[in-house]
């Protein structure tokens, strides 16, 4: 039987329900954040929560449940799931609609919290690399949803489907002026002359937990690292390129549109090597 953490329980999956009158469901209003564990350990759990009281505060909706309580919650669900390494999902949504069309809520929200057996991407993608589309419809540079996690992901799902239906694995979202910003969830990298560069922060893309563990591996082993503008057009001086989520982890890509980044390098294969020894660290597993 599968339970399901509703609002401080476990439950059983059939018996977990909410209102149709959620504001969720009506207008898209809530947070969420995928949380990874491995064999049973969680990974930067409080970042994860960080995150998700960041998006709380942007959307004004309080959750008095605690980060304790809630880390006690993933536990237990794990624990009553049996799925040791687990996909977390914790939503927090905006609870009953209370008759008024705006952000001011009047009930409580609703706390949901499923656990899944987590399926990464197939082995050999990670020594082939993935091909990866630039979005055509732009970001504007000045946006506020963005570094927001909402639950409002219907560009981020049409994004991914029109890379898988021209056989590409992800797409990246770019800002009016040619400016790579990050993918449907995913963070981008790219090794140019020899250094690493992400999107910074400052532009329209969401904080991701694994970008910064990767900033700081990097740090760590010497790479010089910078957190930058990258444009459109310097894809094609890039000698790596690789995706970061809690998910995948670190995946190569090795084609951007129709330019060719390449197979795998050691930048990467450094850095994602460093990760999972930082995993093993602060989890205590190798069951990756």
């Amino acid at each position: 039987m599968a339970f399901i953490y509703l609002n401080g329980d476990l439950v059983p999956e059939a018996d977990a329900k909410i209102t149709v009158q959620d504001r969720a469901i009506l207008f898209g209003d809530g947070a969420y954040e995928t949380m990874r564990s491995y064999a049973g350990a969680f990974f930067r759990f409080p970042e994860h929560l960080r995150r998700l009281r960041h998006t709380l505060d942007g959307l004004r909706l309080n959750l008095e449940l605690t980060d304790a309580a809630i880390t006690e919650g993933a536990r237990q669900l794990v624990e009553a799931n049996e799925i040791p390494n687990a996909r977390l999902r914790l939503t927090v949504t905006g609870g009953r609609f209370g008759g008024e069309i705006r952000l001011r809520r009047t009930d409580p929200p609703n706390v949901i919290m499923t656990a899944v057996p987590l399926t990464p991407p197939p082995a050999e993608i990670y020594e082939t690399g993935v091909k990866v589309l630039l979005n055509p419809w732009p970001v504007h540079s000045k946006a506020t949803l963005p570094h927001l996690k909402t639950v409002n992901r219907l560009p981020h799902l049409m994004a991914k489907e029109d890379a898988l239906e021209d056989g590409a694995w992800e797409s990246l979202f770019c800002d009016e002026t040619g400016a790579i910003l990050e993918g449907t969830a995913t963070n981008v990298f790219f090794v140019i002359d020899g250094v690493l560069r992400t999107p910074a922060l400052s532009g329209a893309l969401l904080a991701g937990v694994t970008r910064d563990v990767v900033l700081e591996v990097a740090r760590g082993m010497n790479i010089p690292a910078h957190e930058s503008r990258v444009e459109a057009n310097e894809v094609a001086a890039a000698e790596e390129a690789f995706l970061t989520s809690t998910t995948i982890e670190l995946l190569p890509i090795r084609a951007v549109d129709t330019t060719r980044i390449g197979t795998p390098g050691p930048i990467w294969a450094g850095l994602h090597r460093r990760y999972r020894e930082v995993v093993t660290q602060e989890t205590g597993s190798r069951d990756w």
